[in-house]
Protein backbone atom coordinates (compact mmCIF):
# COMPACT_ATOMS: atom_id res chain seq x y z
CA UNK A 1 0.00 0.00 0.00
CA UNK A 2 1.34 3.43 -0.93
CA UNK A 3 1.31 6.21 1.64
CA UNK A 4 0.78 9.94 1.26
CA UNK A 5 4.02 11.84 0.66
CA UNK A 6 5.01 15.42 1.36
CA UNK A 7 5.00 16.18 -2.38
CA UNK A 8 1.47 17.56 -2.10
CA UNK A 9 1.96 20.69 -0.07
CA UNK A 10 1.84 23.58 0.39
CA UNK A 11 -1.13 24.83 -1.62
CA UNK A 12 -0.56 27.21 -4.50
CA UNK A 13 -2.93 30.14 -4.03
CA UNK A 14 -4.66 30.46 -7.40
CA UNK A 15 -7.87 32.00 -6.09
CA UNK A 16 -11.07 30.29 -5.05
CA UNK A 17 -12.10 28.80 -1.73
CA UNK A 18 -9.77 26.73 0.41
CA UNK A 19 -11.89 23.68 -0.36
CA UNK A 20 -11.48 24.32 -4.09
CA UNK A 21 -7.71 24.70 -3.71
CA UNK A 22 -7.44 21.45 -1.74
CA UNK A 23 -9.71 19.63 -4.17
CA UNK A 24 -7.79 20.86 -7.22
CA UNK A 25 -4.45 19.87 -5.70
CA UNK A 26 -5.65 16.38 -4.77
CA UNK A 27 -7.49 15.93 -8.07
CA UNK A 28 -4.35 16.83 -10.04
CA UNK A 29 -2.25 14.46 -7.91
CA UNK A 30 -4.71 11.61 -8.51
CA UNK A 31 -5.05 12.25 -12.25
CA UNK A 32 -1.28 12.49 -12.75
CA UNK A 33 -0.80 9.34 -10.63
CA UNK A 34 1.40 11.23 -8.15
CA UNK A 35 -1.07 9.62 -5.77
CA UNK A 36 -1.23 6.12 -7.30
CA UNK A 37 -4.18 3.76 -6.86
CA UNK A 38 -4.01 2.15 -3.46
CA UNK A 39 -2.43 5.16 -1.74
CA UNK A 40 -3.58 5.63 1.84
CA UNK A 41 -4.67 9.21 2.59
CA UNK A 42 -6.06 10.85 5.69
CA UNK A 43 -7.78 14.14 6.45
CA UNK A 44 -5.31 14.91 9.22
CA UNK A 45 -2.21 14.30 7.09
CA UNK A 46 -3.55 16.27 4.13
CA UNK A 47 -4.56 19.16 6.40
CA UNK A 48 -1.06 19.20 7.85
CA UNK A 49 0.67 19.14 4.47
CA UNK A 50 -1.62 21.79 2.98
CA UNK A 51 -1.51 23.86 6.21
CA UNK A 52 -5.31 24.12 6.39
CA UNK A 53 -8.01 22.97 8.78
CA UNK A 54 -9.58 19.55 8.36
CA UNK A 55 -12.97 20.84 7.16
CA UNK A 56 -11.91 21.85 3.61
CA UNK A 57 -10.02 18.56 3.31
CA UNK A 58 -13.12 16.67 4.42
CA UNK A 59 -15.19 18.54 1.81
CA UNK A 60 -12.59 17.85 -0.89
CA UNK A 61 -12.53 14.16 0.06
CA UNK A 62 -16.32 14.04 -0.34
CA UNK A 63 -16.09 15.52 -3.85
CA UNK A 64 -13.32 13.11 -4.83
CA UNK A 65 -15.37 10.22 -3.47
CA UNK A 66 -18.34 11.28 -5.62
CA UNK A 67 -16.05 11.18 -8.67
CA UNK A 68 -15.01 7.65 -7.76
CA UNK A 69 -11.42 8.52 -6.80
CA UNK A 70 -11.59 7.86 -3.06
CA UNK A 71 -12.80 4.84 -1.14
CA UNK A 72 -14.04 6.14 2.22
CA UNK A 73 -15.08 3.37 4.61
CA UNK A 74 -15.86 3.52 8.36
CA UNK A 75 -13.03 2.30 10.59
CA UNK A 76 -10.83 1.54 7.57
CA UNK A 77 -8.13 3.53 5.75
CA UNK A 78 -9.24 5.95 3.06
CA UNK A 79 -7.66 4.86 -0.21
CA UNK A 80 -7.17 6.21 -3.72
CA UNK A 81 -9.30 3.89 -5.82
CA UNK A 82 -8.05 1.65 -8.57
CA UNK A 83 -8.66 2.67 -12.17
CA UNK A 84 -12.04 1.51 -13.41
CA UNK A 85 -12.04 -0.16 -16.83
CA UNK A 86 -15.79 0.45 -17.11
CA UNK A 87 -15.24 4.15 -16.46
CA UNK A 88 -12.55 4.26 -19.15
CA UNK A 89 -14.84 2.75 -21.78
CA UNK A 90 -17.73 4.99 -20.70
CA UNK A 91 -15.49 8.07 -20.96
CA UNK A 92 -14.32 7.12 -24.46
CA UNK A 93 -17.97 6.76 -25.52
CA UNK A 94 -18.97 10.09 -23.96
CA UNK A 95 -15.99 11.97 -25.41
CA UNK A 96 -16.59 10.57 -28.86
CA UNK A 97 -20.28 11.46 -28.90
CA UNK A 98 -19.80 14.99 -27.60
CA UNK A 99 -16.49 16.03 -29.15
CA UNK A 100 -17.31 14.78 -32.64
CA UNK A 101 -20.56 16.71 -32.60
CA UNK A 102 -18.71 19.80 -31.33
CA UNK A 103 -16.20 19.44 -34.16
CA UNK A 104 -19.00 19.23 -36.73
CA UNK A 105 -20.64 22.37 -35.38
CA UNK A 106 -17.34 24.26 -35.16
CA UNK A 107 -16.45 23.41 -38.74
CA UNK A 108 -19.85 24.49 -40.01
CA UNK A 109 -19.52 27.84 -38.24
CA UNK A 110 -15.92 29.05 -38.60
CA UNK A 111 -13.37 26.42 -39.67
CA UNK A 112 -10.68 29.03 -40.35
CA UNK A 113 -10.80 30.24 -36.73
CA UNK A 114 -10.72 26.66 -35.44
CA UNK A 115 -7.79 25.79 -37.71
CA UNK A 116 -5.82 28.80 -36.48
CA UNK A 117 -6.30 27.84 -32.84
CA UNK A 118 -5.46 24.20 -33.56
CA UNK A 119 -2.30 25.18 -35.41
CA UNK A 120 -1.06 27.19 -32.44
CA UNK A 121 -1.85 24.32 -30.08
CA UNK A 122 -0.06 21.71 -32.19
CA UNK A 123 3.01 23.98 -32.31
CA UNK A 124 2.89 24.18 -28.50
CA UNK A 125 2.66 20.39 -28.27
CA UNK A 126 5.76 20.01 -30.42
CA UNK A 127 7.66 22.37 -28.13
CA UNK A 128 6.48 20.37 -25.10
CA UNK A 129 7.36 16.99 -26.58
CA UNK A 130 10.10 16.39 -24.01
CA UNK A 131 8.53 18.36 -21.19
CA UNK A 132 7.07 16.73 -18.08
CA UNK A 133 3.88 14.74 -18.49
CA UNK A 134 1.75 17.33 -16.69
CA UNK A 135 2.75 20.07 -19.15
CA UNK A 136 2.19 17.92 -22.21
CA UNK A 137 -1.12 16.62 -20.88
CA UNK A 138 -2.37 20.17 -20.28
CA UNK A 139 -1.63 21.21 -23.87
CA UNK A 140 -3.22 18.00 -25.15
CA UNK A 141 -6.32 18.83 -23.09
CA UNK A 142 -6.40 22.36 -24.51
CA UNK A 143 -6.56 20.97 -28.06
CA UNK A 144 -9.79 19.15 -27.26
CA UNK A 145 -11.19 21.99 -25.19
CA UNK A 146 -10.85 24.44 -28.06
CA UNK A 147 -12.93 22.12 -30.26
CA UNK A 148 -15.72 22.24 -27.71
CA UNK A 149 -15.41 25.99 -27.22
CA UNK A 150 -15.44 26.63 -30.98
CA UNK A 151 -18.77 24.81 -31.22
CA UNK A 152 -20.45 27.54 -29.19
CA UNK A 153 -21.37 25.13 -26.38
CA UNK A 154 -19.06 26.18 -23.56
CA UNK A 155 -20.64 23.77 -21.08
CA UNK A 156 -19.55 20.64 -22.97
CA UNK A 157 -15.89 20.57 -21.96
CA UNK A 158 -16.54 20.78 -18.19
CA UNK A 159 -19.09 17.99 -18.66
CA UNK A 160 -16.50 15.84 -20.45
CA UNK A 161 -13.81 16.56 -17.84
CA UNK A 162 -16.12 15.42 -15.06
CA UNK A 163 -16.62 12.06 -16.80
CA UNK A 164 -13.06 11.20 -17.79
CA UNK A 165 -10.98 11.15 -14.63
CA UNK A 166 -10.22 7.42 -14.77
CA UNK A 167 -9.39 7.77 -18.47
CA UNK A 168 -6.96 10.60 -17.69
CA UNK A 169 -5.08 8.42 -15.23
CA UNK A 170 -4.61 5.88 -18.01
CA UNK A 171 -3.50 8.64 -20.38
CA UNK A 172 -0.82 9.80 -17.92
CA UNK A 173 0.48 6.26 -17.59
CA UNK A 174 0.66 5.95 -21.38
CA UNK A 175 2.50 9.22 -22.16
CA UNK A 176 5.77 7.74 -23.42
CA UNK A 177 7.78 9.68 -25.98
CA UNK A 178 6.44 7.40 -28.72
CA UNK A 179 2.85 7.93 -27.60
CA UNK A 180 3.39 11.70 -27.48
CA UNK A 181 4.59 11.61 -31.07
CA UNK A 182 1.48 9.65 -32.02
CA UNK A 183 -0.76 12.16 -30.25
CA UNK A 184 0.84 15.08 -32.08
CA UNK A 185 0.57 13.32 -35.44
CA UNK A 186 -3.10 12.50 -34.84
CA UNK A 187 -3.81 16.10 -33.86
CA UNK A 188 -1.96 17.28 -36.95
CA UNK A 189 -4.15 15.09 -39.17
CA UNK A 190 -7.28 16.55 -37.56
CA UNK A 191 -5.86 20.03 -38.16
CA UNK A 192 -5.18 19.32 -41.83
CA UNK A 193 -8.73 18.03 -42.35
CA UNK A 194 -10.10 21.17 -40.71
CA UNK A 195 -7.87 23.40 -42.85
CA UNK A 196 -9.13 21.59 -45.96
CA UNK A 197 -12.73 21.87 -44.75
CA UNK A 198 -13.11 18.07 -44.85
CA UNK A 199 -15.68 17.61 -42.11
CA UNK A 200 -16.31 13.88 -42.52
CA UNK A 201 -12.59 13.15 -42.58
CA UNK A 202 -11.93 15.30 -39.51
CA UNK A 203 -14.72 13.55 -37.62
CA UNK A 204 -13.39 10.11 -38.55
CA UNK A 205 -9.84 10.96 -37.44
CA UNK A 206 -11.11 12.43 -34.16
CA UNK A 207 -13.10 9.25 -33.45
CA UNK A 208 -10.02 7.10 -34.06
CA UNK A 209 -7.86 9.44 -31.99
CA UNK A 210 -10.13 9.31 -28.93
CA UNK A 211 -10.46 5.52 -29.20
CA UNK A 212 -6.70 4.96 -29.65
CA UNK A 213 -6.16 4.95 -25.89
CA UNK A 214 -7.93 1.57 -25.75
CA UNK A 215 -5.20 0.11 -27.97
CA UNK A 216 -2.52 0.83 -25.36
CA UNK A 217 -4.66 -0.26 -22.41
CA UNK A 218 -3.57 -3.95 -22.36
CA UNK A 219 0.14 -3.04 -22.21
CA UNK A 220 -0.45 -0.52 -19.41
CA UNK A 221 -2.36 -3.11 -17.39
CA UNK A 222 0.57 -5.50 -17.75
CA UNK A 223 2.98 -2.80 -16.50
CA UNK A 224 0.76 -1.64 -13.62
CA UNK A 225 -1.55 -4.54 -12.74
CA UNK A 226 -2.22 -3.30 -9.20
CA UNK A 227 -3.51 0.03 -10.51
CA UNK A 228 -6.61 -1.45 -12.16
CA UNK A 229 -9.79 -2.97 -10.86
CA UNK A 230 -10.07 -6.71 -11.26
CA UNK A 231 -13.05 -7.57 -13.44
Amino acid sequence: MHVLTSALGPLQNAGGSTTDLVFNALYSAVISVQLPPGTKVSEAECAKQFDVSRQPVRDAFFRLSNLGFLSIRPQRPTLITQISLRAIHDAVFTRTALEVECLRLAMSDNPAHLARDMQANVAAQELALKADSTTFHAIDEAFHELICMASGHDHIWPLIREQKGHLDRLRFLSLSQDRRQDVIEEHRKILMAVMNNETAKAEKILRLHIAAIKDVLPAIIVRFPDYFEVV
